[in-house]
């Protein structure tokens, strides 16, 4: 398999200690750069209010198994909670789409750390995306 970024995030998230635990609590505004060979993969992006944004989580440790979720108590395997550290650290968050401007994108709601690879945009459709029940 191969992945090649799209993109690049520009937040300002230095470090994990500086990220919230969830961009969507946050109103911080982060810059999405689409690398110049994406642009026309932009053509509409507008009509949108909302995306969903796929990132690696670059700088997170790929040897965890087992993490204790924000706000528990008891270890529990990677696949069954949000920790960015896993074997294979590809994160998702739903942000709003604040600006267009050619290949930049203002959205909020985006915890990624600045300079984390962006590897594809989808439009958040609430019919589709959504769940009548959620954990």
């Amino acid at each position: 398999m191969e992945l090649r970024p799209i993109g690049c995030i520009h937040s300002s998230y230095k470090t994990l200690a500086d990220a919230p635990r969830q961009g969507r609590w946050s109103e911080e505004i982060v810059q999405l750069e689409i690398y110049a060979a994406y642009e026309d993969g932009l053509l509409g992006i507008g009509k949108h209010q909302y995306l969903i944004i796929l990132y690696e989580a670059d700088r997170a440790d790929r040897s965890r198994l087992q993490a204790i979720p924000c706000g528990g108590t008891a270890t529990t395997g990677v696949f069954s909670c949000r920790t960015p550290n896993r074997p294979n650290p590809i994160l998702f968050c739903v942000a709003e789409l604040i600006d267009c401007q050619g290949r930049f994108l203002t959205v909020r709601g985006v915890e990624a750390l600045d300079g984390s690879p962006l590897l594809d945009i989808k439009p958040y459709i609430a019919a589709l995306d959504g769940q009548p029940k959620t954990d």
